[in-house]
């Protein structure tokens, strides 16, 4: 039976004996003498309570306990260094500049910037919202190290955080759909769910009118909840006075689209990755319930294709 905690120490000896296949290369690397690496090995051993090597010819190998140690030794070592990193991190100072659209403004973003800041006190953030060309452009410049967006197709370069419904949105007044013709509120073009929903109302012969044409998100759900059109959107960021149009509106059904991330660099800075990690981890997680709950209640809709 385990006897005692398991010293880092010991299992760094361990898994390096492993990974060279050797108790002397071992040693080279710990800066100690073969028979101290044995030493070690024969501690673990006692600590362990089981036999961890069993000699074949003039070598050696794993016992199924060894074998099962190695598996435990890796994952024990890997959170150390993790640990390690996560401290030595609190200390670095810098900026990390990240871009949005504005939809994650109050959704996400409020989340991803506290637990960042709980991991890089010292960091300054630089948050731009702004339409996915202007991020873009920015991002290529080198002015932002990552961004968030939209798209019909994943780019090969960027890293997926899932689809969203497009939904058709007002207000409370379920008449608003029937109008004709339609009253739209858009984004300024260029804009995915511009293009995809107009394609869609020229698929089913639906006629429209441009109710409000504006280059803000905000205006674009003020100009909703008053009532005066409805937009083309994801429910991502969805406000009060806001809501999905169910199937029975009569609308046409809407594709899913992409949601991701870009970076400037392939291999970006601890900081940067980090914030990458938590982007990861909190939208990742609010598109999933998004999805979930909108697919119950929306019309049928294909992903990727218009």
């Amino acid at each position: 039976m385990v006897t005692d905690l398991l010293e880092l120490d010991l299992l760094r000896t361990f898994v390096l004996a492993v990974d060279l296949d050797s108790f002397a290369r071992a040693a080279e690397q710990v800066s100690r003498s073969q028979s101290a690496v044995s030493l070690q090995m024969q501690r673990l051993e006692e600590i362990s309570g089981q036999q961890l090597f069993v000699k074949q010819g003039r070598g050696w190998q794993l016992t199924a306990a060894g074998e099962i140690l190695l598996s435990y030794a890796r994952q024990i070592l890997d959170l150390n260094q993790q640990a390690i990193q996560a401290l030595t991190a609190t200390h670095i100072a810098g900026k990390v500049k990240l871009g949005l659209p504005a939809d994650f403004a109050e959704s996400g973003l409020p989340v991803v910037l506290a637990q960042f800041a709980a991991v890089h006190p010292q960091m300054e953030v630089e948050v731009t919202l702004d339409r996915q060309t202007l991020l873009l452009q920015q991002l290529q410049s080198g002015k932002l190290d990552v961004i968030l967006s939209f798209g019909k197709e994943i780019p090969a370069a960027a890293i997926p955080l899932g689809y969203l419904p497009i939904r058709w949105i007002g207000n409370t007044n379920k008449n608003i759909a029937q109008l004709q013709p339609l009253p739209l509120l858009l984004f300024e073009p260029p804009c995915v769910f511009r293009s995809i929903g107009l394609a869609a109302l020229e698929k089913a012969k639906r006629t429209w009118r441009p109710a409000l044409t504006s280059g803000s998100v905000a205006g674009m759900w003020a100009a909703a909840q008053a009532g005066l059109g409805i937009t083309i959107r994801t429910e991502i960021g969805l406000p009060a006075g806001c809501v999905a149009l169910p199937a029975s509106s009569g609308l046409p059904a809407l594709p899913d689209v992409a949601v991701y991330m870009l970076t400037y660099k392939k291999t970006p800075s601890p900081a940067v990755k980090r914030l990458i990690d938590i982007l990861y981890n909190t939208i990742e997680a609010q598109v999933k319930d998004i999805t979930k709950n909108s697919h119950k209640k929306a019309p049928r809709r294909t992903r990727g294709h218009v």
